[in-house]
């Protein structure tokens, strides 16, 4: 019997495949890692298991988004069930192992006082809720960080123009994160 969700890891790399999805068809989702905290998804293949055409009908059941979501939770969670057998396969090149809600607590409690700190931290979070798509990025840092919309729309702003993240980049949202944010994240 096959699984609903394959995951297959090699060290630039990592698919996902859904088998269930559609009737009769595969589809695989392929995720490049950009650096040790972020994945872009930067391939999408829906291949027939018998020869058997897909329908316009079953091309509109399938919700890219979604299926980009559901992909990165089974990596995660992958990598929490075997994280010897994930690093090895992966050589250690995707590593979030960053404590995302001790980091929320620290900022909604205004506990940093370093402005680079600061705007590296709210980077980090910022790339990886902009992975929660759907609704406005601004209003849902808002209510997470405790700060208002304006404050967190002047510091979105900061991060971009201070370099601490890239611009949106093909395939990730909320853009990638510099060296300059990377040095950090790393020491901690």
């Amino acid at each position: 019997m096959k699984k609903n969700i394959e995951i297959l890891l090699s060290n630039k790399t990592i698919e996902v495949h859904f088998n269930k999805e559609l009737k009769n068809h595969k589809i695989k989702v392929i995720f490049e890692i950009v650096n040790t905290y972020q994945l872009i998804c930067v391939d999408l293949e829906i291949k027939s298991n018998n020869k058997v055409e897909l329908s316009s009908t079953e091309i509109r059941k399938i919700n890219i988004h979604t299926l980009i979501k559901r992909s990165i939770k089974a990596i995660e969670s992958f990598k929490k069930i075997d994280p010897k057998d994930f690093n090895t396969k992966t050589k250690g090149m995707y590593d979030d192992n960053i404590p995302y809600t001790k980091i929320i607590k620290q900022i909604k409690d205004r506990e940093i006082r370093d402005r680079g700190i600061l705007l590296t931290l709210y980077a980090y979070i910022y790339q990886k809720e902009s992975r929660n798509y759907g609704d406005n990025t601004s209003k849902r840092l808002s209510d997470l960080l405790n700060y208002s919309e304006a404050y967190i729309k002047n510091l979105t702003k900061e991060i971009f123009n201070k370099k601490y993240i890239k611009n949106n980049y093909k395939g990730s949202s909320g853009g990638i994160l510099t060296t300059k944010s990377l040095k950090y994240l790393n020491s901690l």
